[in-house]
């Protein structure tokens, strides 16, 4: 017995490999720590024989720790990786071959060795396949974005909404009754309706409606000019209504009005009287606005004019107001 057994030497335990590659490397550990690479070539009660690159061993059980017998690729990285080795896959596959040459032969091991190489190749070969697949996934769903984007915004950026705004102006007047009546107020209602659920898609010259109501109040000394006013028209958002830096409006509102005009007392030679109608009207409406969520602040300039006072009226104004969606 003693011709086939060789001692195991502290010094060459140190030089043995520490880790196992893709291949079914037996491995084990003994209690000093060390930890053996390579193949069980026959094993007993009392020891095992094992070989690797450095010669064939018979190590006693008394002086094993454990033993893996690993059975694919990826048992055995695990368990190298448990003991936290590094890995030297030299090293790992010289061990292995030579343990299963001294164990199946030079012949058996060579084709031992051949299914293991196609079946590592297979394996590299599908992980390539799949990594190719998901890199042109990417790129197709990238150029889809790309491609939505140019046609149009994301759906969030769709008005689509209803939205109802209150606001206050100040009206300076432009026409020949300026010196009678120089300035006034008025107070406006409106109602502004996307028409992107129409159009299935965002640019800023696809307009939505507005209407709108408001009531003007002109009054100086016996002069007094008052009613209401109203219409709908188109009104655009630029770039968005939904825009998170907010957006520029403009709105074009034809319409009409009823309108009383008053002179309370004979003043400068002219009677007093009273006249009341229905005129044509028209609004032009330019202005910033800022939204938050459901609900939107915003400043404009509002021309007005109106036609059937025996001649006409226009003026310009200065309004700020509030609004939201109300659905």
């Amino acid at each position: 017995m003693k011709r086939h057994t060789l001692t195991i030497v502290p010094v060459l335990f140190f030089l043995l490999v520490m880790t196992g590659t893709g291949a079914m490397a037996d491995t084990i550990k003994l209690y000093d720590g060390t930890v053996l690479v390579g193949k069980i070539i026959r094993e007993d009660t009392s020891a095992i024989t094992f070989a690797n690159s450095y010669g064939t061993f018979r190590i006693k059980r008394i002086r094993i720790d454990d033993i893996y017998k690993t059975d694919s690729y990826d048992e055995d990285i695990e368990i190298h990786r448990k003991m936290k080795f590094p890995v030297n896959l030299y090293k790992i596959r010289v061990n292995y071959i030579a343990g299963l040459n001294r164990k199946e032969g030079k012949k058996r091991a060579l084709i031992l060795l051949k299914k293991d190489r196609e079946k590592r190749e297979a394996k590299l070969k599908a992980e390539k396949e799949k990594a190719d697949r998901e890199k042109a996934e990417k790129r197709a769903k990238a150029r889809d974005r790309k491609k939505r984007r140019g046609q149009r915004p994301i759906a969030g950026d769709h008005w689509t909404s209803g939205r109802l705004s209150f606001a206050g102006a100040f009206h300076y007047n432009l026409g020949s009754s300026h010196g009678a009546l120089p300035y006034g107020y008025a107070g406006y209602f409106a109602l502004d309706q996307g028409l992107d659920f129409a159009s299935g898609s965002r640019h800023p010259m696809i307009p939505g409606l507005r209407f709108e109501g408001g009531y003007l109040y002109f009054k100086k000394s016996s002069y007094k000019l008052s009613g209401y006013i109203f219409g709908g028209g188109l009104m655009w958002a630029f770039p968005s209504m939904k825009n998170s830096w907010g957006c520029f409006v403009l709105a074009l509102v034809p319409g009409a009005s009823y309108l009383e005009a008053r002179v309370s007392s004979s003043f400068l030679g002219i009677d007093g009287g009273t006249s009341r109608g229905f005129n044509f009207s028209a609004q032009a409406i330019f202005g910033y606005q800022k939204s938050f969520g459901v609900f939107s602040m915003f400043i404009q300039a509002r021309y007005m004019y109106i036609k059937g006072m025996r001649s006409y009226f226009h003026s310009v104004a200065g309004e700020c107001g509030f609004g939201f969606n109300a659905w």
